[in-house]
């Protein structure tokens, strides 16, 4: 009998072990939820009738500071056969966040004068869209979707 009760109360000890694993203790809620994340965007505007531009966008949140934009673009005809590959565009710039908004501003020198570009990038609840705006953007403009990549 005194056997059974004490194979009982080491089978109870290894299970409340193995319960308390690491990823049952919650997150710190300052986490950054962009950092090290990737989204894209793919925009498909039609040039002429036979010929199509396809743009990707692509967010790439370094770590906690630190985004890479890529921008690629090329002239598609009708059958699917790329006409024209343009070489890749890439920005790297910073940004701050402040729960699941990330701030992203750049300055640059247009007619000896200075622009500043703020953009907002919002991400959903669920963690799987990004929703862009701009200081720039008019009314009737629609913000621009990033999907989750990564």
């Amino acid at each position: 009998m005194k056997l059974k009760y004490i194979f009982m109360f080491l089978g109870v000890m290894l299970l409340g072990l193995t319960a308390c694993g690491k990823k049952d203790t919650p997150e710190p809620s300052n986490k950054n939820p962009f950092a090290g994340t990737k989204w894209e965007r793919v925009q498909k505007p039609t040039v002429e009738a036979d010929i199509s531009e396809i743009i990707s966008y692509e967010l790439q949140f370094i770590d906690d500071s630190r985004l890479v934009i890529l921008t690629d673009a090329k002239d598609v005809a009708k059958d699917g056969s790329i006409i024209k590959q343009y070489p890749t565009l890439k920005e790297e710039t910073t940004y701050t966040y402040e729960g699941l908004v990330a701030t992203v501003i750049t300055h640059e020198i247009e007619n000896d004068k200075q622009i500043t570009h703020k953009v907002s990038l919002t991400m959903d609840a669920a963690k799987q869209k990004i929703t862009a705006t701009s200081t720039e953007m008019k009314e009737g403009d629609k913000p621009e979707i990033f999907t989750r990549k990564k």
